[in-house]
């Protein structure tokens, strides 16, 4: 079943993953278990005003929407990620904000296609 979505493009992850549906799946739930703690730990990490754990938790997240062809997901990382390296923190809140927001969109997208894919209720 492919649903579409704004939020990813899940025939082009399932192509990445060489059309392994159950893989997807996978990578699909370990995205959605850690990204959570890696929002929290930007944020912690924003409040400390720590530029390379910003950036490099920011381009963690954006490489792994990147393996499920989540592009607005991972476009909004990378805005968060540049501007860690640069260093320019000032409207940083607001990238985050907006990185936050595709979180939670694509984290309900996945969890759609785990719930199709499993014939489940309820979370994944």
């Amino acid at each position: 079943m492919n649903l579409p979505s704004d939020h990813w493009d899940q025939s082009r992850a399932l192509y990445g993953v060489g059309g392994d549906d159950e893989f997807l799946s996978e990578l699909a739930g370990i995205f959605s278990a850690a990204c959570p703690t890696l929002l929290k730990s930007l944020e912690d990490s924003i409040a400390a005003k720590n530029c390379f754990s910003i950036a490099d938790t920011a381009h963690l997240l954006g490489r792994a929407a990147q393996n499920l062809a989540a592009s607005r997901f991972t476009e909004a990382a990378l805005v968060v990620e540049k501007m860690a390296r640069r260093n320019d923190l000032d409207d940083i809140g607001n990238a985050y904000y907006a990185l936050r927001q595709e979180a939670g969109r694509l984290l309900d997208a996945l969890g759609d296609f785990r719930r199709g894919r499993f014939g489940l209720t309820g979370s994944p």
